[in-house]
């Protein structure tokens, strides 16, 4: 969130790479995620990331970072502006006006979409299943490795399944009006 964060506020307030670097994010979240797969493959595979949690963060960061950053621009480009502005004259450096003016503003946005890109990772299977090993697997692919020879086991899956759902119904509760307040705020704007 931080890395998006900073890079929404890049795009909102120093249109940062222009039109065309905003454009290629949005056109990242076009791509088959099978096309992002086999290179970071080569790369991991070159450089040891290979099977190894450091790995499939970065391989959830370069799903997650274009969509989050390109969700939270427009919380950025509204009334916080003039809030900064007036921050600035009053003697706020522009790092004081980021964190006390700009977050705290845009902090529904931000929380949305933290849980939007809790979920995303939490539910991703193509990057896991392909770049994982024993030692860095996730959720979703221990629930499909639980097929077996002889068939897939019900009740056990079924089991592992509800397990696997709680962490977001244990998030939702608490963080259901800043989601509904976020998604409709982004959306207004």
């Amino acid at each position: 969130m931080p890395l998006a964060t900073a890079m929404a506020y890049a795009f909102a307030r120093f249109n940062t790479g222009g039109a065309f670097l905003r454009l290629g994010v949005l056109a990242s979240q076009m791509l088959p995620p099978i096309i992002l797969v086999l290179p970071l493959f080569t790369l991991f595979f070159s450089t040891g990331l290979m099977q190894t949690h450091m790995g499939l963060i970065l391989s959830h960061l370069t799903i997650s970072l274009p969509f989050l950053s390109w969700m939270l621009v427009s919380f950025f480009e509204g009334d916080s502006a003039n809030l900064e502005e007036a921050a600035r004259i009053d003697g706020a450096t522009r790092w004081q006006a980021f964190i006390k003016i700009a977050v705290p503003v845009a902090a529904p946005g931000i929380l949305a979409a933290g849980l939007l890109g809790f979920i995303l990772s939490w539910n991703e299977f193509l990057f896991a299943l392909v770049l994982s090993g024993a030692s860095s697997q996730t959720l979703p692919i221990g629930l499909a490795s639980m097929e077996t020879h002889a068939g897939v086991e019900i009740a056990p899956l079924a089991a592992a399944t509800v397990v696997s759902l709680l962490p977001i119904f244990a998030l939702l509760p608490f963080l259901r009006k800043y989601l509904i307040k976020g998604l409709s705020l982004g959306a207004l704007k």
